[in-house]
């Protein structure tokens, strides 16, 4: 399977699954707005030949910003999807949806992929309606839930940096840090999700929800605290309680997504290693203080 199509090409993960499908055909918003559907319909049906899968990588994922802004977030990650199965559907292909761990409200601490959602957020709300909708839509579905990914930022404006991203830049303006340390996530690099992507899709696996992540997870505190080390910064980071930065939206305490189904992926700290060597981050010293999530 070699001709998908790619929707959100150009954001984080959209950017590692192009390099993977060279012959995909890889669009953005500016090639296809998925929230205008009736257009996006005609260019995805007057394809030749049709894709052999769709790989929606479109999400509203400013936690926080979703809370204010429900319209938006409701039509990325809800009205979209719902869509987008239909016409995978109408083209009898599988549709490939990403999720993530917000689903849940961390109350069990750890999740298997046949877990009931029961998100706190809006945001979560809307992602758990998204994979219903997608389910409902059509049963040829592999709904991927994932967490704190990090890799290279996506060509879109719109891509956001990633935690280790946000942490080096601190690091190099600020010598005290405070990170949460009672909020525990998976870890996800995005070349590996997109490698599983793909082995997912080619490997003949029966439909349904799919757990994939780094092996281990991680507090804000221990994923900073293990990047500073491998960077080589010298800084003093101190824990701290989710309760001292007040946020829009509600966050489970944990919600580490067990992998029942694939083969586990390398641990977090391994693939996070190998970021920072390509990257080339070295030790900065820095100033003065900053407090992160």
């Amino acid at each position: 399977m070699d001709r998908i199509l790619i929707l959100g090409a150009k954001g984080a993960l959209g950017g590692q699954l192009r390099a993977l499908y060279p012959a995909a055909v890889a669009w953005d918003r500016e090639e296809a707005d998925v929230t205008d559907f009736q257009r996006l319909q005609q260019k995805v049906l007057e394809l030749d030949p049709p894709p052999e899968a769709i790989v929606n990588c479109v999400a509203f994922n400013d936690v926080d910003g979703a809370e204010e802004k429900r319209d938006a977030a409701v039509a990325l990650n809800a009205i979209a999807p719902l869509n987008l199965a239909g016409l995978a559907r109408e083209l009898d292909v599988p549709i490939v949806h990403y999720s993530t761990n917000y689903v849940f409200d961390g109350e069990a601490g750890e999740y298997a992929e046949d877990a009931a959602p029961a998100p706190l957020s809006f945001y979560g709300k809307t992602k758990a309606r998204g994979e219903a909708s997608v389910a409902a839509a059509n049963p040829k579905h592999y709904i991927i839930r994932t967490a704190v990914i990090f890799g290279p930022k996506g060509e879109s404006e719109l891509s956001k940096r990633s935690f280790v991203e946000i942490m080096l830049d601190l690091s190099a303006r600020a010598s005290s840090i405070k990170a949460v340390a009672d909020e525990v996530n998976s870890i996800t690099y995005s070349p590996d999700l997109a490698k599983a992507t793909r082995a997912l899709l080619e490997g003949s696996k029966p439909f349904g929800i799919y757990h994939v992540t780094n092996s281990g997870s991680a507090s804000w505190f221990e994923f900073a605290a293990e990047i500073f080390r491998m960077a080589g910064r010298n800084v003093n980071l101190e824990p701290a309680a989710s309760a001292q930065f007040p946020r829009k939206a509600r966050r489970p305490a944990k919600a580490v997504l067990l992998n029942t189904k694939l083969s586990p992926l390398r641990p977090w700290q391994e693939a996070l290693a190998e970021y920072l060597r390509e990257c080339g981050y070295g030790f900065l010293s820095a100033g003065r203080s900053a407090n992160v999530l």
